[in-house]
């Protein structure tokens, strides 16, 4: 099952259960970042559009997501 999600202002798609969040916003902020963290899926898949060329904003959500103990996040 798909769960539409609204967190940090932002749609986020829950798949699974929660063991997959998806997100396809064109502008990701680092409060959604932390906000699906919070949810601990095993799976964060994000548009790398996104990020908008903002490598350190990448870099910040590959690190909270890690510390957050989620062990898979990608982009596409």
């Amino acid at each position: 099952p798909v769960e539409t999600l609204t967190l940090a202002g932002k749609t986020v798609y829950s798949v699974a259960a929660g063991a997959l969040f998806i997100c396809l916003e064109r502008a990701l902020t680092l409060e959604l970042i932390r906000a699906i963290a919070e949810h601990q899926p095993e799976r964060v898949v994000c548009l790398d559009e996104g990020f908008a060329g903002n490598d350190q904003l990448k870099a910040n959500a590959v690190q909270i997501f890690k510390t957050a103990g989620v062990p898979s996040f990608k982009t596409v």
